[in-house]
């Protein structure tokens, strides 16, 4: 006992005077002394995560919006972090995100979801190449035409919903229905078997908002990623009575699953859930029987794919649906501008909505782009780094193996690019002397080898829904709904309203 505590004397002064050493010797370093130090920025955000922690966790979010305030006080390329940089330049989106640059993807981007198996989380550019090669012709312009009846059976399901709140005066929150249609839309190419939120008589809305909780929950297990191991030992009961968050995850992921298991069993569930695409064609199947090698075939890479398929196939366009639903109704003069072009296109109101037909319709597009525009997919930045080679931004060298990120957001949002930036006007993008220059500016679906993978999908379900719903439904009118509930205020990866919000109500005439 005299030994240990004479040990025990020695050893925690030592171990006091070793912590507060590091705690003064690495912000020191972090700032003055770091290959980053000669980049302008923040010393607090140099120094130490805790700056994003403050903005992402105690503010909710708000860490990509004091990036924006950062760079009008700091110049164009600033420091966030001790490890990462951030460049708000248009002219140097297609550097960073290029076809050719063989980037990898920053670790902190992929901590948030755990999803380190799937396509979407993959970090080494050789690896993600392997994994997207299997995908791609999944989400191809030639795949998505065949998708095509499956699409527009589930927006003719959505519409014979909507149809039943037809002078009914009950409003519909129509963020949660465009979550059920895309939903369903996804889940039936995934899995040859839809989830049916249509179905539902409130489409599913406590699962639409599990979803956003579960997404804003992102900027704290990001901060501590090792969370999600603690998560994955101790029974789920459990997990969720300490944090009611995790039952949305859970819930989430245990039907994933069980979906998974069922596809590597050789069959899908039979039923009314069988959502007759056929077993060849859905995506999980085609993994299953892919060329891939057998360790990117496995249950764990399978589910974790699933999990990222539905997860980036649905929030971000019921979004991008539920901002053009709002703005059209809220500006009666683009609504009466793009249903003479709708009734001018399609006489026959009633009759099947074609894919080739609308999409070739000027005003619909650029009510399309602008929507796309302003809801922006994700409001995060995406970090990216070049391992073993220095890159150049002007004057700026940046190490090899650092992380940069740009924010769609930020771009899609630059008075400079796009006058009254935060007004939603069609009419910027009819203009073809101008309109090719603003093309070259809207990254909405990213760009470069990891540019969106559902963007094809996405742009079939944005034509065919607003074509189908605003060709059908003369009398539409917004309740009790303003520019607030569609005005990003918190990053959760995707953009989100403030959270007193009670959506996009619509009454139906």
């Amino acid at each position: 006992m005299g030994l240990l505590s004479e040990f025990t004397a020695q050893a925690v002064p030592t171990l006091v005077a070793l912590g507060i050493f590091y705690a003064i010797a690495f912000p020191i370093y972090r700032v003055y002394f770091s290959p980053l130090s000669k980049f302008p920025g923040p010393k607090l955000a140099a120094a130490t995560l805790w700056y994003e922690f403050y903005y992402d966790v105690i503010l909710n979010g708000q860490y990509e919006f004091k990036i924006q305030e950062l760079h009008k006080q700091y110049g164009p390329i600033i420091r966030i972090s001790p490890f990462e940089l951030h460049i708000n330049d248009p002219e140097y989106y297609d550097v960073l995100y290029s076809n050719n640059l063989p980037v990898n993807k920053s670790s902190w981007y992929t901590r948030q979801f755990d999803m380190g198996h799937a396509t979407f989380g993959t970090i080494e550019h050789k690896q993600h190449r392997l994994r997207r090669s299997a995908l791609n012709p999944f989400f191809s312009k030639q795949m998505i035409s065949k998708l095509e009846p499956t699409i527009q059976a589930v927006v003719e399901k959505l519409f014979s919903r909507l149809e039943e709140f037809r002078g009914a005066g009950k409003p519909v929150e129509m963020r949660a229905a465009y979550s059920a249609l895309t939903i369903d839309v996804i889940t039936a190419y995934a899995f040859n078997e839809s989830w049916e939120h249509l179905d539902s008589p409130d489409f599913k809305k406590d699962w639409f908002d599990g979803v956003h909780l579960m997404m804003g929950a992102g900027n704290f297990m990001k901060q501590f990623p090792w969370l999600f191991s603690v998560v994955r030992v101790l029974p789920q009961s459990v997990v969720v009575w300490l944090s009611p968050t995790f039952e949305n995850i859970f819930m989430y992921e245990n039907r994933i699953k069980a979906q998974t298991e069922r596809v590597i069993a050789g069959a899908s569930e039979p039923g009314k859930g069988d959502s007759g695409i056929g077993l060849d064609k859905t995506i999980m199947h085609a993994l299953l029987q892919s060329d891939l090698p057998p360790e990117e075939r496995t249950a764990k890479r399978l589910w974790s794919e699933g999990l990222s398929v539905v997860g980036a196939g649905s929030e971000t366009s019921a979004n991008t649906l539920a901002v053009m639903h709002f703005h059209l109704l809220d500006n009666p003069n683009m609504l009466t501008k793009l249903r003479a072009e709708l009734k001018e296109a399609l006489p026959d109101g009633n009759a099947p909505i074609k894919l080739n037909v609308v999409e070739r319709l000027p005003y619909l597009t650029a009510v399309i782009t602008e929507g796309l525009r302003l809801s922006s997919g994700v409001s995060s930045r995406l970090g990216r780094n070049l391992p073993g080679s220095s890159m150049r931004y002007k004057d700026f060298v940046i190490p090899a193996g650092t992380s940069v990120g740009m924010t769609p957001y930020l771009l899609n949002l630059d008075p400079n690019i796009f006058p009254e930036p935060t007004k939603f006007s069609p009419e910027r993008w009819l203009d073809k002397s101008t309109s090719k220059q603003l093309d070259k500016y809207m990254v909405a679906f990213s760009r470069g080898t990891r540019i969106c993978l559902g963007i094809n999908l996405a742009k079939a379900e944005l034509y065919l829904t607003v074509a189908t719903i605003f060709r059908r439904f003369d009398t539409m009118k917004l309740f009790e709904t303003t520019k607030r509930d569609v005005t990003p205020i918190y990053d959760h990866f995707i953009p989100h309203p403030a959270l007193d919000s009670k959506g996009v109500r619509v009454l139906y005439g």
